[in-house]
């Protein structure tokens, strides 16, 4: 920018420098107000009303992080090493954030194998949250779990670089197009003949024996299973049933069945997993558990909750004879038990025929047998172990503070042993009444079991194997017996899922909730879809319809009062804590230091304040006090500091300050008569004036009177301004250039906090928005973060918005306190539009 200086030399030199302060400054608070509009779209994705990915955190995050970055850098070329801190504060901030993304952090150095005795949840980025649980369950809580040990993520790290493996995955997961089907299958088979082709590095195959040797020794079982336990699995995503695990494992397969689980890492289902949630590869190192063997006369699933109902005082107890994968993988429908929260006792019960269970193989592996007829329809668990099993999920629900998808197994001695624990997804719906009446629909079919509510229609796709899942069409209503691998892939381009066999507690229901698609499990006259046919599924009722019906569809779409229930959710606030909160309010106090910032906002803020008291510092220290900052004198109360940069300020010489009169800058001094037209908020309500003069006085306001806001400032010339004024909790800042060149012209304002409650500020915001919008403003609006811009106007259009402004900002600048709901804000927002003459008064 221009300055009239006509100084040279020593004196020149420090105007430049002034001036490149000032170009600094600004790039700052461009900075600064794009880092402020961000964290109000998270702060607002928070709330839960609208879907967003990992990919959305990470992006805006970024931008947050680049933001922040160049506020510091700009901080410290504005004023040098003392403000050096800064960098400090962010790399320990930034820090703690990663921490939460999941596969942010760097594989932890740790031995190769750790025994389920040292382990704790402390350790979850070494050995994965499936063993850390188990160590946690064991060693901090006395639960009753097998034992064994864990393979950490250190060993497939060892693993992957001793093979050179990396470049190869990274080239290969690169080249993918995650919607061909094909495509994945052929990366799928890529990945894992690799994994499968590589050698175990001698250290690691020794450690393993190791381990499993000490771990004979203490016991007499002599058979394994070898669990996947990715970094990151069973935390914010599922991975429910993506991985593999091999069961009845004898001592001599372990190394080659601990390859095997590392090549499970790439099936096809689990690279879509992982890549529709926008997770990378290396996101998730793999470990593995090896776990003594359970020969389980019966095992299942409890919920701490109904997930889809999670107000109830029902524990969901799910069960079948023999070991869990037929129950987890959809294949038996289970015996199901409601027990009482309360008093432990089952309060209903479903038993289901079970004619297979699935048992230990003498050689090895496991074998179906059929279970003898009188038995079939027994419960497959008794009372009195449901009651120890409703003790221990309460017992975990209040450990780790959260709803808790268990995995259970009662052995052939009847000893309860607990096999896994994870976060629950719930659901909670809303109490809404369904617009359309169901009971004047045609019933196709009925029955069966709700997994996630809500409603979706389309075309029956009848399906009855993995290689049909290529044909799968958009939109179509997937139809299958039961549940098989590969149904993730699909889950994004159907409208609802209806199965014959499965429950509640299966992996395929625990995706199909995380996923919001429609589904029922246990629906009975399958043979009466048919393929082609158009059908609306009712999933929250039960219920399949003919035809396409919009109303019910519609309506069952807004049964979710929030996402809060999501991992997504949880995520994305544990970020915004070390993101958003403001702690550095006062800039006057003793604790508004660097070292005292403890989230970006607090960076940002600080920056903000002490660029603008570098800014007037640098033009104060200015050689024969030239272009130098002035006070403004005003009967507004407003600490206002002036900064010409193109304005002579010989006719300033030998004065502090400056009248109001005497600004030359016309978009200004437009904005500051429409401060004085309105004069100044009063400290407390006038009486007999009305509702908005209680808010409003006169120019009789003195400044002798209580200061009501920190030091503000100007940056002027001509036909150039750039304000930012704080007036009490919140800031505004001011940008104009008015010239008689249309196409240069431009008003931009922008304004963040505030002191009132969030919904208060939000009101404001929304009230200015509507006024400025009326009067040919551009405004957008995230939380209670605003902007509005104006272009391509006359220079005297330009003046007349600039003079609205300045009477909008004293109208609404204590605003908020009074917007106590939307009827008042609506009453306040018509007096003021009355007041500025947009719309006619009334009479």
């Amino acid at each position: 920018m221009k300055s009239s200086n006509d100084g040279s030399g020593e004196k020149g030199a420090e105007l430049l420098a002034v001036q490149e302060k000032f170009n600094d400054f600004l790039a700052l608070l461009e900075a600064n107000n794009k880092v402020l509009k961000v964290i109000a779209d998270m702060e607002q994705k928070s709330q839960g009303k609208h879907l967003f990915d990992v990919g959305y955190i990470r992006d805006n995050l970024e931008v947050v992080r680049v933001g922040v970055r160049q506020i510091v850098a700009k901080l410290i070329a504005m004023g040098g090493e003392k403000y050096r801190i800064l960098e400090s504060k962010y790399v320990e901030i930034d820090s703690g954030i990663q921490r939460y993304l999941p596969g942010a952090s760097d594989i932890e150095r740790d031995a190769f194998t750790v025994d389920f005795d040292d382990l704790t949840r402390d350790r979850a980025l070494s050995v994965g949250s499936k063993n850390a649980q188990l160590g946690e369950m064991k060693n901090r809580l006395g639960l009753p779990v097998p034992d064994g040990f864990a393979i950490s993520a250190w060993a497939y790290k060892h693993f992957v670089d001793s093979n050179n493996l990396q470049s190869r995955i990274d080239e290969l997961i690169g080249s993918l197009d995650i919607d061909s089907h094909e495509d994945l299958i052929r990366v799928s088979d890529g990945i894992r003949s690799l994994v499968s082709s590589s050698p175990v590095p001698p250290d690691l195959v020794a450690a393993i024996k190791e381990s499993c040797a000490e771990l004979k020794s203490r016991s007499s079982i002599g058979r394994f299973s070898m669990r996947s336990s990715a970094i990151g699995e069973d935390t914010l995503f599922s991975f429910a049933g993506q991985y593999r695990s091999f069961l009845n494992v004898r001592a001599r397969e372990l190394v080659r069945r601990y390859v095997d689980v590392l090549a499970g890492k790439f099936t096809p289902k689990a690279i879509y997993y992982l890549l529709s949630h926008s997770l990378a590869e290396t996101d998730l190192a793999m470990s593995v558990g090896c776990v003594t063997m359970v020969d389980a006369a019966a095992s299942g699933v409890a919920y701490t909750c109904d997930p889809i109902r999670p107000d109830g005082d029902c524990i969901l107890v799910n069960s079948i004879y023999g070991l869990g994968s037929h129950l987890v993988d959809g294949t038996l429908t289970p015996d199901v038990f409601c027990v009482s929260r309360k008093s432990g006792l089952v309060e209903s019960m479903e038993i289901a025929s079970k004619p297979i269970r699935l048992v230990l193989r003498d050689e090895g592996g496991t074998v179906n047998e059929p279970v003898p007829a009188d038995e079939q329809m027994r419960p497959s668990i008794d009372e009195e172990n449901l009651r120890l099993l409703s003790e221990i999920a309460i017992t975990l629900e209040k450990h780790y503070g959260s709803p808790q998808d268990i995995e259970w197994a009662l052995d052939r001695n009847g000893k309860l042993l607990i096999l896994q624990t994870r976060p629950l997804q719930v659901l909670k719906l809303r109490d809404t009444k369904v617009g359309l009446d169901p009971s004047i629909l045609k019933v196709f079919v009925c029955g069966g079991t709700t997994v996630c509510p809500g409603a979706g229609a389309g075309p029956v796709f009848k399906i009855s194997s993995p290689q049909e899942i290529p044909s799968v069409p958009k939109g179509a209503v997937l139809v299958a017996r039961h549940p098989f691998p590969g149904l993730v892939t699909v889950m994004e381009k159907i409208s609802a899922l209806v199965t014959e066999v499965g429950g509640v507690v299966s992996h395929m229901a625990t995706l199909a909730r995380e996923y919001r698609i429609p589904t029922v499990v246990g629906i009975s006259c399958m043979d009466e879809l048919k393929a082609g046919d158009e059908v609306t599924v009712d999933a929250t009722g039960g219920a399949i319809y003919r035809g396409v019906h919009s109303d019910l569809i519609e309506s069952r779409s807004h049964e979710f009062e929030k996402l809060e229930d999501l991992g997504i959710i949880s995520l994305l606030e544990d970020i915004l804590e070390r993101i958003s909160p403001l702690n550095l309010v006062n800039p006057t106090g003793s604790k508004f230091l660097a070292q005292n910032c403890t989230t970006f906002h607090d960076i940002t803020r600080f920056a903000h304040q002490r660029s603008i008291e570098e800014m007037f510092a640098a033009a104060g220290n200015l050689g024969g006090k030239d272009k130098l900052g002035f006070k403004l004198d005003s009967d507004v109360p407003l600490d206002m500091s002036i900064i010409f940069i193109d304005e002579s300020a010989e006719q300033f010489k030998g004065k502090k300050s400056i009248p109001e009169n005497d600004i030359t800058s016309e978009p200004m001094r437009a904005f500051w008569n429409g401060i004085l037209k309105e004069g100044w908020p009063s400290i407390g309500p006038l009486k007999g004036r009305g509702r908005l003069s209680s808010l409003v006085t006169t120019r009789k306001t003195r400044r002798k009177d209580v200061q009501f806001s920190e030091s503000s400032f100007a940056i002027l010339s001509k036909e150039y301004m750039i304000a930012g004024l704080h007036m009490g909790y919140h800031i505004t800042t001011i940008e104009a250039i008015c010239t008689t060149d249309i196409s240069k012209n431009f008003i931009r304002m922008q304004y963040k906090e505030g002191g009132a409650a969030l919904d208060r500020r939000i009101r404001r915001v929304k009230l200015i928005s509507d006024i400025l919008t009326a009067v040919g403003f551009e405004s957008g609006r995230k939380g209670d973060f605003f902007h509005s811009s104006i272009s391509y106007l006359g220079r005297h259009e330009i003046l007349d918005r600039l003079y609205l402004l300045g009477r909008l900002s004293i109208l609404t600048k204590q605003l908020d306190m009074a917007l106590h709901n939307d009827d008042i804000a609506e009453w306040y927002k018509k007096d003021i539009m009355k007041r500025l003459g947009i719309i006619p008064p009334e009479g």
